[in-house]
C-alpha cells in the first residue's frame, strides 16, 4: 500500500512568528533614519565648517602630534642606552647617531639587524618603566614603536628627506590602484623588478601587510624568486610566515559567501531601480557589512543576513529556528540605536544643519583646540631644545 508525502504548509506559522519583529522593524527604521541624516548631513557638515575654521591649527595639531610620538619614542631610546651603558645622555645621544649612521649606509640585513636591535630595546625599556612604577601592570602587550631616527638627526631638505617624500607618494599611488594596473607596472621591462623591490620595501616600513600581499601576488614568479634568492634564511623564513598569514583571509571563504549574497542584496550598483527609501536602507546596512567583512567577522555577516533577509520578509530563506530568533535581534538592534543616538545628541554636530549662528560654537571649538595645542607646543620644544643641547657637545656631531 502506497502512501502520498504530505508537504505541510507553514508559511502561516512563518508570518505569525515574525508579527511581533514587524513592530520593531518599524522602529528600528525611524531611528536608522535620524542616524542616517546625521552622520550624511550634520556631521558632514560639521567637519567641512571645522576643517576650514581652522585649518591652520589644526594642521599644526597634526605636525606637532606626530614630532612629537617620534620625539618622545626617541627618548625612550636615549634614556635606555645612557642608563644600560652607564654613560651620560650626550654620549647615549652620540651612541644613537653613530647607529643611524651605520642603518644609513648598511644592505637590508643589516637594517633588518638594526631594526630588531631597536624592537628590543624599545620592549625592554617600556617593561623596565613598567614594573618600576607602582600599581602599573606588569604585562606589556602593545607593539614595540618603530621611529624613523632620520626624523631626529636629518632634518634638513636633504636627498634623504627627498627620498622620503618619493616613497611617500609611491606608496599612496599603489594604495589607490588596482591589482591589474600593479601588473602592468610591475611586467615594464628591465624596470619592473626594481620597482618591485622598492615597493615592497616601502611596504613594509609602512607596515602595509595588504598591499605588499598584493604587490607579491601580481609580479612575475621570476621576481619573487630573485627577491628571495639572496635573503637569509631566517629572514626568508620571516617573510614566507608574512605571505602565508596575508593569504588565510583568502581561505576564509564562508566569509566570501555570506557577503556575496549582502552585495546582491545592498550594493548600490544593484539598486538602481529600487525606490529612494529601499536605497538609503541598503546604504546603512551595506556600510555595516563591509565594516563586518573588512574586519573578518563571519558571525557578524550572518546576522546581519539573517536581519536583512527578516526585514525583507523573504522567510522562505529562513529556518522556524531563525525567524523566531529575529525577534531577539531586533530588539537588541533598537536598544544598540538608542544607544548610538543618545550619543550623537552630545556631539557637537547634532543638528547642526539647523543652525542660524555658529558663533556659540566656534567659541567652544576654539577652547577645546587651545587645550590641545597649547601644551603640544611647550612639549615639542622643550624636548628639541633638549636634543639640540646633545647634538651640540656629541662628540661626533
Amino acid at each position: 500500500m502506497q502512501h502520498e508525502i504530505q508537504k505541510a504548509d507553514d508559511q502561516k506559522i512563518r508570518t505569525n512568528l515574525f508579527s511581533t519583529s514587524n513592530l520593531i522593524i518599524k522602529k528600528i527604521r525611524k531611528l536608522e533614519k535620524d542616524h542616517s541624516d546625521f552622520i550624511l548631513c550634520d556631521q558632514m557638515m560639521y567637519h567641512d565648517w571645522r576643517k576650514l575654521t581652522f585649518r591652520e591649527e589644526l594642521q599644526e595639531i597634526e605636525a606637532l602630534e606626530k614630532r612629537q610620538k617620534i620625539l618622545h619614542t626617541f627618548q625612550i631610546h636615549l634614556n635606555y642606552v645612557a642608563a644600560t651603558s652607564s654613560v651620560s645622555p650626550k654620549e647615549a645621544y652620540a651612541m644613537l647617531k653613530e647607529e643611524e649612521g651605520q642603518y644609513q649606509c648598511g644592505d637590508d640585513t643589516w637594517k633588518y639587524v638594526i631594526d630588531n636591535l631597536r624592537k628590543t630595546r624599545y620592549e625592554s625599556a617600556t617593561q623596565a618603566y613598567a614594573q618600576a612604577l607602582p600599581g602599573v601592570s606588569k604585562k606589556h602587550d602593545e607593539p614595540a614603536e618603530r621611529v624613523d631616527f632620520s626624523e631626529i638627526f636629518f632634518k634638513d631638505n636633504s636627498a634623504l628627506s627627498g627620498l622620503k617624500r618619493t616613497a611617500r607618494s609611491v606608496y599612496h599611488y599603489l594604495s589607490g590602484i588596482d591589482n591589474q594596473k600593479i601588473e602592468q607596472h610591475l611586467a615594464v621591462p628591465n624596470a619592473g623588478y626594481r620597482l618591485f623591490k622598492e615597493s615592497l620595501q616601502i611596504t613594509i616600513k609602512c607596515g602595509d601587510w595588504d598591499l605588499l600581499g598584493r604587490l607579491w601576488k601580481s609580479a612575475d614568479a621570476s621576481y619573487q624568486q630573485r627577491y628571495l634568492h639572496n635573503m637569509p634564511l631566517h629572514l626568508k623564513k620571516f617573510w614566507q610566515k608574512v605571505i602565508s598569514e596575508n593569504d588565510r583571509d583568502d581561505a576564509d571563504s564562508e566569509l566570501r559567501m555570506v557577503y556575496s549574497k549582502l552585495a546582491r542584496l545592498l550594493h548600490p550598483d544593484r539598486l538602481v531601480d529600487e525606490t529612494v527609501e529601499y536605497q538609503q536602507w541598503a546604504s546603512v546596512k551595506w556600510q555595516r557589512a563591509q565594516i563586518a567583512y573588512q574586519e573578518g567577522d563571519a558571525a557578524a555577516l550572518k546576522r546581519l543576513e539573517l536581519l536583512c533577509l527578516a526585514e525583507l520578509g523573504q522567510l522562505n530563506d529562513l529556518t522556524l529556528a531563525e525567524i523566531s530568533q529575529c525577534s531577539e535581534l531586533f530588539q537588541t538592534e533598537l536598544e544598540s540605536l538608542k544607544k548610538k543616538l543618545a550619543l550623537c545628541t552630545q556631539h557637537p554636530a547634532w543638528k547642526f544643519s539647523s543652525r542660524r549662528s555658529y558663533d556659540s560654537l566656534k567659541q567652544s571649538e576654539q577652547a577645546e583646540i587651545k587645550k590641545r595645542l597649547i601644551p603640544l607646543r611647550a612639549d615639542v620644544s622643550a624636548i628639541e631644545v633638549l636634543l639640540e643641547g646633545y647634538s651640540s657637545n656629541s662628540p661626533h656631531s
